[in-house]
């Protein structure tokens, strides 16, 4: 009776949905589900997932149609359970393949080959009764005590009559006679370094030998001091490398190589804080928690104005877990926020904490998954690529900046971190914290109605005021003659900043430009005449609503006041850097943006040295509005905050509200009130009112009405359908056919609507033309089915998108 196993292949093609079935031969019989695997695929050696493991007559199948597992990667399974559990949720709510979520697991998306090693414990071993083991317990201690690091398949061939080895072992393990490690082959090359150890214990006989060899006896004695060192440290002390061998070839002394796990944030170094003292809303925050999980709730948002000190209840809270020996998962939107946080916590578990983004070589990911894997790090900090590291006990998961739509995957699988952590928080059983100064609405909207443990933090530490914000209307700058990006009032603000030898940010909105067409003498922003939304530019030279299809000609002047200040925006920093260099020739500017965070650790570098006081001005995109902790800051600009506004997107006025709240908040995080100067051709929108007031609960309350009136999120979820040909006019009725069969099939259903189609914000892509549908629906699981019968899952023309951030 053979053995057969149903196997996922690692390959990000969506039409292969599929597991396939292998036999597994018998000298690898050793395999669990969870494992992974090399299998012939089509023409190829292919890695695989093994997700299920059975005998061939349980089915009926024709094993002669089937092919063999060529070789394996794991002994013991990759995947665990809980693992396994996330990539299957996954893979059912995001309609893609089961191959394309598990793939997310491994180290940069290739394999790491982890194997169980075995050794004897000789010293319980020498203690232990004989008698009291069978003979052949005493026959593989024997081995292992000849062999060292002996994996599982050699024993398994080695002690091929015993029926059930692995419960031997750990057996043997329990009873403290076998040490079971762990070791693992990756594509990376690992790094070792050779250590010398002491073999025996120096005395004037053995330093008697060496009466004619003082480089040995100076090593010897150095070692006898310091027991071990590694050679490139013993050559700083001028012993070589031959001396020590011959000292080895002696054996007065080990030489042992040793792998170096990689670390890229080493370098970051605190000393260990002292327990700070926590605020009164610290203290009620964390005691509400605390009763909260006594009722049985797990799941919080922690709702803190900028510098409320929502770090210090992350860490208070990780401390908590490790007490119990559960690690935590820190996630954060950005990799340029990495740094901050990691120095926070290395304050308080100093070499506990790893670090996980997309920056980091194959190498450093392998290096840092086997770290967690195995328990040697406790903390996890990292993107959202953390998530799918390999936790063995995950007791806190924080999702710090929880609004910030870079939590949202943007290539296949389309997945949102916001949907996954809840569901991991389910599966490991984990305590949730989601903080935010502004919230995204769906999350508050859930703790209004029970579902989150709303905890509030209104205030600064040390009750430090907001800073003082103030709007500026483009308009009037305009018709007071100033062309410039820079307004007169900030510009009056970045003079008396640098005259008081004081730091200042800049921040560029480019969200948004390009894309519409806006009068800069009135501010007026064609729009829908149906809808109200701002209609999209597309290059073919038409302006199109994406919500109810109409399209218009690009005016010339403006329909509002005349004027033929009408044109598309388009500012970037280097052209905003140049104006900055002409207007403050004396100011040291460094920017922050994607053209100079190219190179790995750059923001990092950046942030460094502006924090030093080595630049005045540091100017940037988003990038520099994402909780940065630089107390020397006291002055922010925000240039084109309202650019979001004009994006034909349901979300506009909360990424307007939450730029300038977060922007704002950088500035006056010490001793002194910060100065903030919002510019806007907006000034009369709520959400730009609401920014410069910092008010959430005001623009929460306005924009709810509006969410419930157009059926948007909270209260309904979307699923965005892209459709994409190589001819336009297929393109489309593609997309006609699909919204005709949906609308169809669900015409009685009222709480199920169709959108579209309208083309792609970015209409032709690769010579492929693009179209969307926007479905809403409040029975996500229905409407997911359906498209599941249609094939649409499936359709490598067809992207499947659920909760997009964007809906153009």
């Amino acid at each position: 009776m053979k053995k057969l196993a149903d196997i996922y292949i690692n390959i990000p093609v969506k039409s292969i949905a599929k597991a396939y079935t292998y036999i597994i031969p018998e000298k690898f019989d050793i395999l669990k589900e969870g494992c992974r695997v090399l299998v012939p695929f089509g023409n190829r050696i292919m890695e695989g997932f093994i997700i299920k493991i059975y005998a061939n007559n349980e089915h009926n199948i024709d094993i002669t149609k089937l092919k063999e597992i060529k070789d394996i990667i794991d002994t013991e399974a990759w995947f665990t359970p809980q693992m396994y559990t996330t990539a299957k949720w996954m893979a059912d709510f995001y309609l893609c393949s089961l191959g394309e979520t598990m793939r997310l697991f491994i180290p940069g998306k290739n394999s790491v080959q982890i194997r169980p090693i075995f050794n004897i414990n000789q010293q319980e071993y020498d203690l232990f009764p004989k008698n009291k083991l069978s003979a052949i317990e005493i026959s593989l201690l024997e081995y292992l005590s000849l062999q060292k690091n002996t994996d599982l398949l050699t024993l398994r061939h080695k002690f091929n009559t015993i029926d059930n080895l692995s419960s031997l072992l750990d057996k043997l393990i329990a009873k403290k006679l076998i040490i079971r490690d762990y070791t693992y082959k990756t594509k990376a090359n690992k790094i070792y370094i050779t250590y010398a150890s002491l073999n025996v214990t120096v005395n004037d006989d053995i330093l008697a030998t060496l009466k004619n060899k003082p480089a040995q006896k100076k090593a010897l004695l150095y070692l006898a001091k310091i027991k071990e060192a590694s050679t490139k440290d013993l050559a700083n002390e001028k012993i070589s490398l031959p001396t020590l061998k011959a000292l080895a070839d002696l054996d007065y002394i080990k030489l042992e190589k040793k792998q170096i796990l990689r670390d890229s944030y080493h370098q970051i170094t605190t000393k260990q804080n002292a327990d700070k003292k926590l605020t009164s809303e610290q203290m009620t925050a964390l005691k509400n928690i605390e009763i909260a999980q006594h009722q049985g709730k797990q799941k919080f948002l922690l709702y803190g104005v900028t510098g409320s000190g929502k770090t210090q209840i992350y860490i208070e809270m990780a401390l908590k877990a490790r007490a119990l020996g559960k690690q935590a998962l820190i996630l954060v939107p950005e990799i340029v926020l990495t740094g901050q946080l990691v120095t926070s916590f290395k304050e308080y578990f100093t070499d506990d904490v790893a670090v996980i983004h997309s920056r980091l070589s194959v190498g450093e990911r392998n290096d840092t998954f086997w770290r967690i894997r195995t328990k040697q790090i406790g903390i996890i900090i990292g993107a959202r690529s953390a998530l799918f590291a390999p936790f063995e006990d995950l007791g806190l998961i924080v999702m710090d900046e929880e609004h910030d739509s870079s939590y949202k995957q943007d290539e296949s699988p389309r997945y949102h971190s916001h949907d996954i952590i809840e569901k991991m928080a389910e599966i490991y059983h984990a305590t949730l914290i989601m903080g935010s100064a502004t919230p995204s609405l769906e999350s508050y909207y859930k703790a209004q109605i029970g579902e989150y443990v709303l905890l509030k933090m209104p205030n600064r530490i040390d009750n430090l005021p907001l800073p003082y914000i103030e709007g500026v209307d483009m308009r009037e700058e305009l018709r007071m003659g100033n062309r410039k990006i820079i307004s007169l009032k900030l510009k009056e603000l970045i003079a008396d900043t640098l005259a008081k030898k004081e730091q200042i940010i800049i921040m560029l909105n480019r969200r948004g430009f390009s894309t519409f067409v806006m009068c800069r003498a009135c501010g007026h922003v064609i729009k829908c005449k149906y809808c109200g939304l701002p209609l999209v530019y597309h290059r073919r030279g038409i302006l199109q609503c994406h919500h109810c299809d109409i399209t218009e000609t690009v005016p010339t002047i403006c329909p509002k006041c005349n004027s033929k200040y009408i044109k598309f925006f388009g500012s970037g920093t280097e052209k905003l850097e140049e104006e900055l260099s002409t207007l403050f020739p004396q100011a040291r500017i460094i920017r922050l943006d994607r053209d100079t965070t190219g190179k790995k650790f750059a923001h990092l570098d950046i942030l460094k040295q502006f924090k030093a006081g080595l630049y005045d001005i540091l100017l940037g995109t988003q990038m520099v509005a994402k909780g940065h902790d630089i107390p020397t800051v006291t002055a922010v600009g925000i240039i084109s905050a309202d650019s979001s506004l004009n994006l034909p997107d349901f979300r506009a006025g909360e990424r307007c509200f939450g730029l300038i709240t977060q922007t704002a908040g950088r500035a006056g995080r010490k001793n002194k009130r910060g100065q903030v100067i919002v510019q806007t051709y907006n000034l009369e929108h709520y959400a730009v009112q609401c920014g410069i007031q910092q008010d959430y609960n005001h623009f929460y309350n306005e924009e709810i009405l509006l969410r419930k009136a157009m059926y948007y999120p909270p209260f309904c979820q979307l699923i965005k359908l892209i459709i994409q040909d190589e001819n336009e006019e297929n393109a489309l009725t593609k997309a006609q056919n699909l919204k005709k069969l949906i609308k169809n099939k669900f015409q009685d259903n009222k709480n199920i609507i169709v959108m579209g189609p309208a083309p792609s914000l970015i209409a032709n892509f690769k010579g492929m033309y693009r179209f969307n549908l926007l479905l809403k629906t409040n029975d996500l699981n229905t409407l997911r089915n359906y498209l599941r019968e249609c094939k649409v899952d499936i359709d490598k023309n067809i992207t499947v998108d659920i909760n997009p951030i964007n809906t153009n």
